[in-house]
């Protein structure tokens, strides 16, 4: 009986730590079926490394290529005015016209007078600087006059011998051939002297004309004019000035870049431009000059480049934000920007490990793509980044992981 009490008592002992094994064993299938039901669904992508073009910001203003003030180059009045302020000009286009008569008559007596000088020297046009004035028509006509003069002493002079005729007759020839020898020497001084004030007469009818012309007021070069200082009937002197011209295509960038940046810098790099007055509009231009000292107060250096203004967006004086791609880092971490958390002006993302979501403060860099944000501190190549349900998140939550999700391939590019 002792015995049979006993295999009882033991039998019910079992029969009590079995069920409250079961029971044991039942609540931890239920806590992790409750924790399993309570974990919060994600959607996660890696964290990836791209190429990620580098550049170095500054600001500046822009300026015109080129500009100029025409002025007049002549005294008179204004008889039109043919350009206005904005009006886009070429080169060699007429902004101004100033009364010429005057001017007209002054080459007109200057053509008068050279062709008078000509005509003297039996010439239609201007000698060359190589011309024998033998050949002009004033000696040799004196060449004539005494080559006939020689002969007929050289005739006296036998007739003379013989006795045919007196020593008058003789003594009147060789006078005549010595006064003609006079005039030939006289005419060649003579047309020495006509030859050099053709020349002269010829630059004064040049300086006349160039007069003439310079009563066309015309554009040095091509632009936009930006000023207009006179109207027509305004008597105006040398000098006076009357428009300025702008180049606004290409434009000139100009900025200052501290001095930590000079490694990096280089004429030749590209520059993309933005302006305050088109915000979503990115203007192309490269970078052309590179001041070869820095200021000392600024620690800066002066850097110059050409931006593209084909549409005349933009214009000379405006404020500028530059980048200049200087080179492409091939080992940059980047991820999407759906799975940055701001806060308080805190950057963190939340990492997915073994089904707990961990919160991770970050840097970050440039933005690359549409889409992404490079991270400079605070992650590692491959680590799993919640992309979904981050309002609900917290650190140390359980999360059931859906993915990954794997962006779209984008490398290089930078805005």
């Amino acid at each position: 009986m002792r015995r049979v009490n006993l295999y009882l008592l033991i039998s019910c002992g079992l029969a009590l730590v079995l069920a409250g094994c079961g029971e044991k064993s039942s609540a931890t299938n239920a806590k992790k079926k409750e924790l399993k039901e309570a974990a919060l669904p994600v959607t996660v992508t890696p964290v990836r490394i791209q190429k990620v073009q580098r550049t170095v910001e500054f600001v500046g203003t822009l300026h015109a290529h080129d500009e100029v003030t025409v002025s007049s180059e002549v005294e008179g009045r204004i008889a039109s005015i043919a350009a206005d302020l904005g009006d886009r000009v070429g080169q060699g286009q007429v902004l101004a016209k100033i009364q010429d008569m005057e001017f007209r008559f002054a080459v007109e007596q200057a053509e008068g007078s050279l062709k008078e000088t000509l005509a003297k020297l039996g010439l239609e046009k201007i000698p060359p600087p190589d011309f024998d004035i033998a050949k002009s028509s004033l000696v040799l006509k004196a060449k004539a006059e005494l080559d006939n003069a020689q002969i007929n002493l050289k005739r006296m002079k036998t007739l003379y011998d013989d006795k045919v005729i007196s020593a008058q007759e003789y003594d009147a020839a060789e006078t005549r051939a010595k006064t003609a020898l006079a005039s030939y020497k006289n005419s060649l001084e003579e047309a020495r002297a006509l030859v050099a004030n053709a020349y002269s007469k010829e630059a004064q009818l040049g300086a006349a004309k160039k007069k003439l012309r310079d009563t066309t007021v015309s554009a040095p070069l091509p632009g936009s004019i930006s000023k207009r200082f006179v109207s027509a009937g305004e008597y105006v002197k040398v000098a006076t000035q009357l428009f300025t011209i702008v180049q606004d295509h290409p434009l000139k960038l100009k900025g200052m870049i501290p001095e930590r940046f000079s490694p990096e810098i280089s004429s030749g790099q590209m520059v993309e431009v933005r302006v305050d007055a088109f915000p979503e509009k990115v203007f192309k231009g490269k970078l052309t000059r590179i001041s070869p000292s820095v200021e000392v107060a600024s620690r800066s250096f002066l850097v110059e480049g050409l931006v593209e203004n084909q549409g005349r967006h933009l214009k000379p004086n405006f404020f500028a934000k530059a980048s200049i791609f200087t080179h492409i880092d091939p080992n940059a971490l980047t991820v999407p920007q759906q799975a940055l958390v701001n806060f308080a002006g805190v950057t963190k993302v939340f990492v997915a490990e073994t089904g707990i979501a961990r919160e991770r403060v970050v840097q970050t860099g440039v933005r690359v793509g549409n889409n992404e944000v490079e991270v400079t501190a605070g992650l590692k190549p491959g680590e799993l980044l919640v992309i979904s349900g981050l309002t609900r998140l917290t650190d140390g939550a359980a999360v059931q992981v859906r993915g990954p999700v794997m962006p779209p391939e984008k490398t290089g590019e930078k805005r």
